[in-house]
This record gives structure tokens, sequence and C-alpha cells, in this order.
């Protein structure tokens, strides 16, 4: 059965996820992992206690969090790569935040703390999900999600978060409510934001969540470089990095070479572009003029001493933004179809993604392009 952790850790890297899946590798952290589970269980344990009535007060729930944080450390990839106290001030400060805001909430009487269940996805896939905290007044529901990463910031995305979307879904399933409420924490900037859930929008988000699964499963999967990949315990077998250890051991080789030699063209190139941007709002400057001198004299070209410049005057058509009444007015005047085209970009996206219809895919002439990115030096 998957659950969230591995969706998260696919979404961080699918390279790394598919090491963690296949590899007997030690089980090893990053500090950031290391300071939201040390929060996530201190605030666990204090949960059981306001359960059964006991009051939360600042100091049991922050030695809760240093007893988490003793006990996690030792799992901890690298953890001289980072300040560890960097991370355990960010542990406290959320710690202080959610005492803070629990003395302050008084919406719904809490009733579960890390409440686990199991979702039947669209193509029959069951994910495992975590309510980290489940309250209820009356016939609503509450879950929510405390979130510590230095990261995330708070935004207009929350109604997208699939796995909130997902545990909605399974508390009106399991707790005879059709009223949940969405509630995320974010405990670093002490700011609590709710959303009604919509079953009908839930239930249609996990199809996307269906195909981020059936993505998963991919045989070659490509790291990502994140912020995450210096604590990463599978660096050294990382295709991303693999050059770089060996020129850290070794020293300058071949490619080191190659790389300077096209760097070096890369600057002359963007010193050309440069150039050229100045050179064009100097011509814009004088395209003005001599279209000004054309029309005043009316004249349709301009002779020069070594050629001729004719001027014309064609209409830029500027559409708005939003073309919901565009799009509406050529479907009910029957113009839609002669004037629309297929997405052929998406369609090659999906094609590269082995997501596409396999129909279609037999018919793509499918070639792999080496391709050069540059990620500039710190």
């Amino acid at each position: 059965m998957i659950s969230f952790d591995d969706v998260h850790t696919f979404d961080r890297c699918p390279y790394a996820y598919k090491l963690d899946k296949t590899e007997a590798f030690p089980d090893k952290i990053t500090l950031s992992e290391c300071l939201s589970q040390s929060v996530r269980d201190a605030i666990h344990e204090c949960s059981e206690r306001r359960i059964i009535g006991y009051r939360i007060d600042e100091e049991s729930v922050l030695e809760s969090f240093w007893n988490q944080w003793d006990k996690y450390f030792t799992k901890v990839y690298n953890p001289n790569r980072d300040d560890p106290m960097q991370f355990i001030r960010i542990g406290e400060k959320c710690i202080r935040n959610f005492v803070s805001l629990s003395s302050e909430y008084a919406f719904s009487e809490i009733v579960a703390s890390f409440m686990q269940g199991t979702l039947i996805l669209p193509n029959g896939i069951e994910i495992r999900v975590n309510a980290e905290e489940v309250g209820r007044k009356n016939s609503t529901v509450t879950i929510t999600k405390y979130i510590t990463s230095v990261q995330v910031e708070p935004n207009e995305k929350l109604e997208y978060d699939l796995e909130m979307s997902a545990l909605a879904l399974w508390a009106m399933n399991n707790l005879n409510t059709e009223q949940v409420i969405r509630r995320w924490v974010f405990l670093l900037q002490k700011i609590t934001s709710e959303i009604p859930a919509d079953k009908a929008s839930c239930t249609e988000s996990m199809k996307d969540l269906s195909d981020k699964i059936k993505n998963m499963n991919s045989e070659n999967p490509l790291p990502h470089e994140s912020e995450y990949c210096p604590m990463c315990p599978y660096q050294s077998r990382c295709p991303r990095f693999l050059h770089e250890l060996s020129v850290m051991k070794t020293g300058p080789d071949e490619g080191v070479k190659l790389a300077d030699e096209y760097l070096e063209i890369e600057k002359k190139k963007q010193a050309l572009k440069n150039r050229i941007e100045l050179l064009t709002a100097e011509q814009d400057q004088i395209k003005a003029k001599i279209v000004a001198f054309s029309d005043s004299n009316g004249y349709m070209s301009i002779k020069g001493s070594d050629g001729k410049l004719l001027i014309r005057h064609e209409k830029k058509v500027e559409l708005p933004d939003d073309k919901t009444k565009i799009v509406e007015r050529l479907k009910t005047t029957g113009q839609y179809d002669s004037i629309s085209m297929p997405n052929y970009p998406r369609l090659r996206s999906d094609i590269a993604k082995g997501i596409a219809d396999p129909a279609i895919v037999e018919m793509a002439n499918i070639i792999s392009i080496g391709k050069i990115y540059i990620k500039k030096e710190k």
C-alpha cells in the first residue's frame, strides 16, 4: 500500500524515491525531516493528553520536542552538513506557536490525534491517509495538517492540496458527515487557513492523484536537484553529482575542460545578446522617427544611401486575458471547431512522460536529444 510519505518523497526526487523502495539502505533522514517528525510527535503526545482532559503548557511540550529530537537525530544523514541548532530553534518556535494557537482555537472538540485510514483511488490503488488531528463540532468535522517547513508559505493553492482532499473524502466516508473543514496550521509563521471541502471537487482531484501515482512507477526516474540534495544519502550514486564528486576526489578532468569552454562561449553569447538589446532599443527610437517622417510627408518608402525602407501600417490585435466569453461565442456560432486546434505541446509532453494514449504513442517518433542547462555556482 502506498502512503503520502511516498508521494512526498517522489515529489522531492523520483530517483531517491526509487532507490528508497528498491535498495537495502539504512533508514536515514534529513535534518528537515528530523525537525518535522520531532515537532509532529510532540504535538501528537500533547493532543492525546488534551483529548483526555489535560491542559497543555509550553514547557511540557518543549520537553517532549527535545526528547523526540534526541531520538530522531541519530537517524540523520550527514548531521554536520548544516547547523543542527538552527533546526532546533526552528522547532522550538513551532512548538511555542502551536501552544499559543491551541489556546486561541476553540472551534471544535479534538476527538482523535494521528488517525489513520485508507482510501481507494479511481485506479483501484489503496493509499494510506493520516489525519494529524481530527476535531468535531455538531455535524462538522475539522481535519488539521501541521506544517513546519521553512520553504512552505501560506498561499491560495491550498485547495489543490491532494493529501488534504484525500483526507476530506476519507472523513466523509468514515466519520458519517458531509461537512468537513480542511485546516492548515503554518507553525513557523503562526498562521491558520481553513477551507470547507467540496466532495465533488475532492473526488475529481483524486484522478490527478491517481495519475501521479502511475508516474511513480516509472522504470527510469530522473533525479530532481533541490535544497535536500546535500543531505541525501544517495548523493554518491546520483547522476547529477557523480562527476562533481569525482572531481573533488581526483581533480579536474576532460569534463571540467569542456564545461569551462562551453561556459566561456555562453558568456560571449550573453555579451552579444546584451549588445543586441541595446541596439534594438536604439533602432526602435529611430523607427518611430521614420514612421512619423513618412506619415507627415505621405511617403510609403524612404530612400537611404545603402537601401530603401518600406513603411507599412499593419493591425495588431490584442484579445482579453479572460477568453471565456469569446469561446462561448465561437461555440454558439459554430466557429469553434474551425478556429481551435489540439494542444500539441501538451500532447508531446504527455507522450514524453509516458501518460499519453498508447495508440498515439505508437504514431510518434521519439528520439533522445542531449540538452545543456547552466546552473550558476553560488
